[in-house]
């Protein structure tokens, strides 16, 4: 964030277990509340809710049920990352099809250098994500066309899977989609709504 300008009091990190987001939705939730109600963000930019790895969809979810708690206005847009959806392998930098509009973010030629600066920073996602940008262009960092992003669809159901099939992250850890579902049952129920 700081190689983006952005200034260190603007930064808020949550420190919480890589791999373990889910079992702290309703945590990150709280503490998303106060922030936004601070900030008061006009769009909120989160990964797909695609299947691909279970701390992406869970901070989908966790933004749209602060967002719906909080009753702020705004946005919520997501951005792809990988899914397995009508795939044998990962589907990177692509959404999976449907009717919900994709827009696109040109980059010039100096914003995709800093993401591929970006990527290096951190040693635990190198051998995962450097990889990737040599496939195709590097279709999942650095789109060439622009980068992809559509709005979230207001009352998307969280207790449906993202895709048929099994979902990425159920073929390389032991979460499962029935375990997301729970959880979003929990945060998502109306009466949660103002808490």
């Amino acid at each position: 964030m700081e190689l983006l300008g952005i200034p260190r009091e603007s930064i808020h990190c949550l420190r919480l277990p890589d791999g373990g987001a889910l079992d702290h939705v309703e945590e990150i939730v709280r503490r998303l509340i106060p922030l936004m109600a601070r900030e008061k963000p006009a769009s909120v930019f989160v990964p797909a809710f695609e299947g691909g790895h279970p701390d992406h969809d869970a901070a989908q979810l966790a933004a749209a049920a602060a967002m719906r708690r909080s009753g702020l206005g705004g946005a919520l847009y997501e951005f792809p990352l990988y899914h397995r959806q009508g795939a044998r392998t990962i589907a990177i930098g692509r959404f999976i099809p449907d009717a919900t509009p994709r827009q696109e973010t040109r980059l010039k030629l100096k914003d995709r250098l800093m993401k591929r600066k970006l990527v290096s920073v951190y040693r635990s996602q190198r051998a995962i994500l450097m990889p990737l940008l040599a496939l195709r262009g590097g279709p999942m960092m650095v789109h060439l066309q622009g980068e992809p992003y559509r709005r979230v669809p207001s009352g998307r159901d969280y207790g449906v899977r993202p895709h048929p099939g099994r979902l990425a992250y159920e073929f390389y850890t032991r979460r499962r989609f029935a375990g997301f579902a729970a959880v979003a049952a929990t945060v998502m129920r109306p009466s949660a709504v103002g808490k």
